[in-house]
């Protein structure tokens, strides 16, 4: 016997290449329902075997051989073959993996063949969901996982299941297998030939439960199985988020959709004369749970297919042209098929119809909706001051001018004009793609200044001129807004900014929703911008400021809130710098700590800032904050308030308070009391030199002190009410009356109530300063218990 590597030189020197003859199938293909034997044929003549494989399980028939033969691996021999026919049959089932090759013929040298291998074969099957549900289908995938993998066109496999511990019937399983066909003999079995791309699974009419699947190569011990569980097609349904849904022609209407159990949806649209329809089908929204449709009037019925729906997620996100496909087909009772060029929708009721899947798998709707399409309008148009500090018009939003903007027809040359307009019916063909302006022949927003040139014509722009970025547009509320910075409307070469301009929006005759043209405008002017110090000043025009911890300076201006600005102040010693931001009202104001301070020390530099250029710059002079070297003020809303100091337990006592309203003009003010543990607030409005007076209760039940306070803007006072339950002798008894009446000794204004009487003719009792008859009367009694008792 010769080395394994003499047979490897001599088969590769003597013989030519393997001839392997693979019969797959063969008598499948002309015996349908059978199984051919599969089989692996080798050539002995002239030792043409030369390193073919075989694998376990298979059966081997070598012809061209020499009796006797003997199949050897190594030197050693493995199985006497028995030769017929000039050929043998090798049972590979109980061979183990390796190389072999076949000695025969007589002699004392027998022929030898070249050496084949013999392989064990492994697959591997498995569906591609380990859960689906039933009428889905999924994918058995197959791999051959042997060291030398066999070609998945030549593979023939048995396949059999179990649901459950039963058996899956013959009918059954060739439901679920289509691809398979019955085999002879075998019950409960089909068999698959090619399994290059998997073998597709229909689960639609099965039970539901855990089924394994074994699947057996019919020509090699190669087995394996592959599970799956099947569970209950979930009940499927759509459904409107609300029953009426309202949009003006023109505009791009939207309705929601809650869909469980599928990944399509079709939804049927039909006007009240069933003139138009329209069929809307929308797969792939996996993963969504609710969608958006956007339909436009303005595209629908115009041939514009799928172009006239847009479908969103819940975010707002475009899902059209991703995983989700829209398909519309839209229908309309005329020669055509479609409305004219200058036709659209008209207004009216449209029927919507909502069905889970497709329209070929749609039966019956699941819900149902009306949208109202209502005429079009153009209504009001208004202005607005919004603060142009680092002005970026692609960073302006719809949210600042709500928040910030202030409603105005004039607006400082520094700010931001804003110029808000309300109308429906545009924003189907207004908008592009991304739902920003871009504008429509039949649309313009003109400005035009309103001073005419000697020679020539007034200065104007319109939208073109102007870039989309700064038209913002609030399609939910029917208004769009077009910011520009008011300096551009002004011309730079006036040395005076003080202009007006005309803003008028247009609607053309040639839009298709209009008879005759429609227009609304407003008119607005620009100012120049200024700020500017407020506050008192002596003789010299020098700004009186407090030298207290928390001074207060205060400046006026007509740029817009928000507008940043800073102050400035400087003594011969210090600088103070603050910030500061225009607020609702145009004022500017920062505190500083300027006790460090002489009253008469002068202030070198007094000095305010807004925006980018106004200024404004003054004198100034500290004066003492407690008010010593100026005289008393008379202005602003006065108070006198009067209150027993001590009573008796349970005695009647009240708090009787006068306002005066010492203002060269009439005004309002807040009145803020407070009686021990109750508060009360009353909203005064007075003309110049009037009052009015009221009267608060103490509660005397107990025994204590009870603090009061009374307070106006410019005003204030406090005191405390002391109720005591002591036994008086009578000395001190007299001497509480003497008290009582001292109190009653304020019969000074008790005069004034006799002056009030007094001046009955023609004159109204309510002109008494802080009293009325009945406390006047009060005063006098006191004023005589007094006198008596002083003369005791």
């Amino acid at each position: 016997m010769t080395s394994e590597t003499s047979f490897r030189e001599k088969g590769r020197a003597a013989f030519l290449a393997a001839l392997v003859v693979m019969s797959v199938f063969a008598m499948a293909a002309s015996l349908p329902g059978a199984v051919a034997a599969q089989d692996e044929t080798l050539d002995a003549g002239s030792s043409n075997i030369n390193e073919d494989d075989v694998w376990i399980g298979q059966e081997v028939e070598i012809s061209n051989l020499s009796s006797p033969a003997d199949l050897m691996q190594d030197s050693d021999t493995v199985q006497n073959l028995r030769v017929n026919n000039d050929s043998a049959t090798i049972d590979t089932s109980e061979l183990d993996e390796g190389r072999y090759y076949i000695q025969h013929g007589e002699g004392e040298e027998p022929a030898e063949t070249g050496v084949f291998w013999v392989n064990e074969h492994n697959v591997n099957v498995d569906f591609e969901d380990s859960t689906v549900e039933q009428g889905d289908n999924v994918t058995l995938n197959y791999e051959d996982t042997s060291d030398e993998p066999r070609n998945d066109s030549d593979v023939e496999v048995h396949v059999s299941a179990e649901l459950g511990n039963e058996t899956v019937g013959q009918e059954d399983l060739e439901s679920i297998l289509p691809d398979g066909e019955s085999v002879e003999g075998e019950d409960d079995t089909v068999a698959i030939s090619d399994l290059s791309e998997g073998v597709e699974a229909d689960f639609s009419e099965q039970d539901t439960g855990n089924y394994e699947f074994t699947v057996d190569v019919t020509d090699t011990t190669a087995e394996d199985t592959a599970e799956i569980t099947v569970g209950e097609e979930p009940e499927t349904d759509a459904q409107f988020d609300e029953s009426t849904y309202e949009e003006n022609v023109g505009d791009v209407a939207e309705f929601e959709i809650e869909h469980d159990g599928t990944d399509n949806l079709t939804v049927n649209m039909t006007d009240e004369e069933e003139f138009y329809t329209a069929s809307i089908e929308i797969t792939g929204v996996e993963g969504e749970d609710n969608v958006t449709v956007q339909y436009n009037t303005y595209l629908a019925g115009h041939g514009n297919g799928d172009e006239v729906v847009t479908v969103l997620n819940d975010e707002g996100e475009e899902l059209t042209g991703e995983n989700v496909e829209v398909n519309v087909t839209e229908e309309l009772e005329n020669d055509e098929n479609q409305l004219g060029d200058d036709e659209r929708l008209l207004p009216g009721d449209y029927e919507l119809e909502v069905f889970p899947g497709t329209a070929d798998e749609t039966e019956d709707e699941t819900d149902a909706a009306v949208l109202l399409l209502e005429e079009r309008s153009t209504g009001d148009m208004n202005t607005w001051a919004l603060a142009g500090d680092d002005f970026d018009a692609a960073g302006v939003d719809l949210e600042d001018i709500e928040d910030s903007a202030v409603s105005t027809d004039s607006v400082a040359d520094e700010d931001r004009l804003v110029v808000g307009v309300e109308a429906s019916g545009i924003y189907g063909y207004a908008l592009d793609d991304d739902g920003n302006w871009d504008g429509h022949e039949t649309l313009e927003l003109e400005f035009e200044d309103t001073e005419e040139p000697r020679y020539g014509d007034a200065d104007s722009f319109t939208l073109d001129d102007i870039s989309n970025d700064q038209v913002i547009v609030d399609e939910d509320e029917d208004r769009f807004f077009v910011v520009v910075d008011a300096d551009e409307v002004v011309d730079e070469d006036d040395e005076e900014i003080d202009e007006t301009w005309n803003v008028t929006f247009s609607v053309s005759e040639d839009n298709d929703y209009v008879d005759d043209e429609e227009t609304v405008e407003t008119q607005f002017n620009v100012e120049e911008a200024f700020v500017e110090l407020v506050g008192d000043q002596d003789e010299d025009d020098r700004f009186q400021i407090d030298n207290s911890n928390e001074s207060e300076l205060t400046a006026e201006t007509n740029l817009a809130p928000g507008t940043d600005g800073d102050f400035r102040l400087r003594t011969t010693s210090e600088v103070y710098t603050s910030d500061a931001e225009v607020d609702g009202d145009g004022v500017l104001t920062t505190t500083f700590n300027l006790s460090g301070h002489e009253a008469g020390d002068e202030i070198q530099t007094l000095r305010v800032t807004a925006g980018d250029e106004p200024e404004h710059e003054a004198e100034g002079v500290f004066v003492s904050a407690d008010g010593d070297d100026q005289p008393d003020k008379k202005d602003g809303f006065k108070l006198d308030a009067s209150a027993p100091s001590e009573v008796n337990l349970d005695d009647n006592a009240t708090l009787d308070v006068t306002v005066v309203n010492n203002n060269d003009e009439a005004g309002n003010a807040t009145l803020e009391v407070t009686v021990g543990d109750e508060e009360y607030t009353e909203e005064l409005e007075l003309d110049t030199g009037d009052s009015v007076t009221e009267s608060f209760d103490f509660d005397t039940s107990e025994e204590g002190d009870i603090d009061w306070s009374v307070e106006t803007p410019d005003d204030s006072d406090s005191g405390t009410l002391t109720v005591s339950d002591k036994v008086k002798e009578n000395g001190e008894a007299n001497g509480a009356n003497g008290d009582n009446g001292a109190n009653g000794g304020n019969g000074d204004n008790g005069d004034n109530g006799d002056d009030a009487n007094g001046a009955d003719d023609g004159e109204d009792d309510e002109t008494v300063p802080g009293f009325g008859v009945a406390v006047a009367i009060v005063a006098l009694l006191g004023a005589a218990m007094l006198a008596t008792r002083r003369q005791n």
